[in-house]
């Protein structure tokens, strides 16, 4: 239970008005419920069921002394309709009481979650990085939504444990002695039942271990669900998903055997210690009939309310730990965030261009190894770059440290001569990317396009289409900008999903442009149509090129060879493949073969 406390109170700061009216509403819905109680005894007074009220003792003369006091006769029709009114105030109290609870409930769960996904939103990559796309979503999606249910549980266990509070009070001011009796029964068994809200935590959180397993399997499934098929292996799938969903179902059917265990004994306790209970009232405390009866309601409405209370705190146990997930998620991002200003929405117009100067970074799983080690160099303003090197020279790594994704450990990056961290929000504003992998969304080609740059107008975007060798076969198309792409762009071929998404980095007007091993899946037709695009901006902007394939580089004004993290050449096409033992030379050859 350790982290109720501090879901207890991100819930109060939350709602700090509203709650306070809650437990308002909660402490007078349990004396209105102690009054119905208490409304028995001239119930049962007028109906000649017991003695007169005029000769009672106790709660019956003080019940007596109240109706005197607002000038009532103690008879049938005036106890009726006190009756009456005592449980229609209480009917409305509690219809009022669950539409706070419905408010507080479903504007903490988005207040929640919004904070998480903003703190996401904002985090640096490599920490996003260390986390996969599923683990994330789950959380947000699946995790918090549980969170609504543990509000609604914090707010009955909050109610539930205030009108025991109530209805103990009264019970004491009756006869304390069998109210002593009633509570040593109830806090026996309270902590003989203890080990079951220790299990149930236990469980609660194989819960979530579980669901996240599942969520992730799920979600790789339908990722490689085209390679699943065209293998052939849907079988071992399906048994790796029955397995995951059958180890799930065996802990929830555990937890609710806890649950039903639980009920179960506080209800035979309940029995056991109410007979106690009755028997010392008559017995040992000579209670008069009036208190007997008011001793045995509030009894028999006191233990359903400490089995409450040991359920309450049962399903808190199973929720709460999807908060603490979710706390911890929240409280890795919000160490590494990018504190961007919002309102810096300007652009940066390279001039001189942009300089490496002694960087090196290393990832923080890696701390031992640089990733990239003193690296130096300048991609001059308006020229086109181009990054090659085998897998793991670095080249996906000095794409985010140009981007502004990773901060160098070491050494700085220059924008115009300024530090590239300190203008961080100009410059990804200034940048174009393109991606091997292309994203799209499940929705138009208009919508594609303004997702990256929302004001953009209609001519901008045909110009955009133009500018990526897009136009003609978006053209082609029955409708034109409003055809739905499908999930990824599934509905266009490799090459025009690419040139939608090259069009939408060019949308964006950058000064930088970063093609990232963007052609590496293309055809040679499609490749083509991409070259002839970048060609076409030579000049006009700075861009960057990583290759996989040498033979699309053949125009770069300038090539940096990297290998293991460090610049092993650099110089034009031409010049690079006339020196036979150069490194670019040999990658060349052995892309020929």
């Amino acid at each position: 239970m350790k982290m109720l406390w501090p879901y207890l109170k991100e819930l109060f700061y939350f709602s700090r008005r509203t709650f306070i009216i809650n437990i308002l509403l909660m402490v007078i819905l349990g004396l209105v419920e102690g009054v119905s109680v208490l409304m028995v005894i001239p119930l049962l007074s007028v109906a000649g069921i017991i003695p007169s009220m005029d000769v009672g003792t106790g709660v019956t003369a003080w019940i007596n002394r109240s109706f005197q006091h607002f000038g009532l006769v103690v008879n049938l029709p005036v106890v009726l309709v006190t009756y009456l009114g005592v449980t229609y105030a209480q009917s409305w109290l509690q219809r009022y009481q669950a539409q706070i609870n419905v408010e507080i409930q479903q504007t903490f769960s988005r207040f929640l979650t919004i904070r998480l996904f903003k703190a996401i939103a904002y985090a640096e990559w490599q920490v996003l990085m260390s986390k996969t796309k599923s683990e994330i979503t789950h959380i947000l999606v699946t995790e918090l939504v549980q969170l609504i249910g543990a509000t609604l549980g914090l707010l009955r266990l909050i109610a539930t444990i205030l009108i025991t509070i109530i209805q103990v009070t009264l019970a004491f001011l009756v006869s304390p002695g069998l109210t002593g009796l009633v509570l040593v029964g109830g806090f026996i068994l309270f902590v003989g039942l203890r080990t079951f809200t220790a299990e149930s935590q236990k469980r609660g959180r194989a819960i979530l271990e579980i669901n996240s397993r599942l969520f992730s399997e799920v979600t790789e499934h339908l990722e490689g669900i085209k390679e699943v098929k065209s293998y052939g292996i849907e079988l071992p799938q399906v048994n790796k998903f029955e397995e995951i969903l059958t180890e799930l179902n065996g802990n929830v059917i555990a937890s609710q055997v806890i649950q039903n265990r639980t009920n179960m004994l506080y209800t035979m306790g309940a029995a056991t210690f109410l007979s106690i209970v009755l028997v010392g009232a008559v017995e040992i405390f000579k209670n008069n009939p009036q208190d007997f009866i008011i001793i045995a309601l509030i009894s028999s409405r006191l233990w359903p309310k400490f089995s409450s209370i040991q359920t309450g705190i049962q399903g808190m146990n199973l929720m709460l730990p999807a908060f603490e997930t979710a706390k911890q998620l929240e409280k890795e991002c919000l160490a590494a965030q990018e504190h961007l200003p919002e309102d810096d929405l300007q652009k940066i117009e390279l001039k001189s261009g942009v300089e490496f100067k002694d960087v090196s970074f290393c990832y923080a799983s890696a701390k031992d190894s640089y990733a990239i080690n003193k690296v130096n160099f300048l991609l001059a303003a308006g020229t086109t770059n181009a990054f090659v090197g085998v897998s793991g020279a670095g080249k996906s790594t000095l794409v985010d440290l140009l981007i502004g994704l990773l901060k160098p450990v070491e050494g700085s990056i220059l924008v115009d001569n300024e530090n590239l961290q300190d203008n961080l929000r100009p410059w990804r504003s200034s940048i174009g990317y393109v991606p091997q992998d292309s994203f799209l969304l499940n929705a138009s080609i208009r919508d594609n396009l303004l997702w990256a740059c929302p004001n953009a107008t209609e001519e901008d975007m045909w110009e955009a289409l133009q500018m990526a060798a897009a136009e003609d076969f978006v053209r082609r198309m029955t409708n034109g900008l409003e055809t739905i792409v499908g999930d990824r762009g599934v509905r266009l071929s490799g090459g025009e999903r690419q040139r939608i998404v090259l069009a939408r980095a060019l949308l964006r007007k950058p000064s930088v442009l970063i093609l990232d091993e963007a052609t590496s899946s293309l055809d040679m037709e499609n490749e083509r149509h991409i070259q002839q695009a970048i060609d076409g901006l030579r000049g006009k902007l700075t861009i960057v090129i990583v290759a996989h394939r040498l033979s699309t580089i053949q125009n770069a004004d300038q090539i940096f060879v990297f290998e293991q993290g460090k610049k092993v050449e650099q110089g034009t096409y031409q010049l690079l493949m006339e020196d036979k033992n150069s490194r670019f030379s040999s990658l060349a050859n052995s892309h020929k073969k």
